[in-house]
């Protein structure tokens, strides 16, 4: 599954990425993706993929991204539910 980010600039593999979390810096209203990289010194490189007004919006659609993945993963084998793509596409606010 891909991620494509809310300004539309980015798309991210899923299967690169080490977390998807809220960014406590914006008050957990920005989303941003962790991969890991092949840099020494950090290990981890950091993506912002979007913003929404509050936490509890940035919260739905985190549970969106894991709702859509798990559909994506039960259609893989042969259990499809729900929405099933291989693409997310960052909602506006």
């Amino acid at each position: 599954m891909i991620i494509v980010s809310q300004d539309r600039r980015t798309i991210v593999n899923f299967d690169n990425m080490k977390t998807i979390e809220l960014d406590s810096e914006t008050n957990f209203t920005s989303i941003n993706i962790f991969r890991e990289t092949n840099e020494v010194e950090t290990g981890v490189c950091g993506l912002f993929i979007g913003h929404y007004a509050t936490e509890e919006r940035a919260k739905e659609i985190l549970q969106e991204i894991a709702q859509r993945y798990t559909n994506w993963e039960n259609l893989k084998v042969g259990q499809p539910s729900g929405i099933c793509s291989p693409r997310y596409v960052m909602p506006e606010d």
